[in-house]
């Protein structure tokens, strides 16, 4: 009979949205970056 909590499942959600949007953005800054270099290289 183990059912999880709802807490623990609010808590692993709320991880997984923060580490969604932290990837999300850092792929961002990366595109960017490369977008930036590869219009002063050319």
């Amino acid at each position: 009979m183990s059912q999880i909590p709802l807490i623990d499942i609010f808590h692993l959600s709320a991880m997984a949205i923060t580490v969604g949007c932290f990837l999300f953005i850092s792929a961002k800054r990366v595109i960017e970056l490369c977008s930036n270099t590869n219009i002063e290289k050319s």
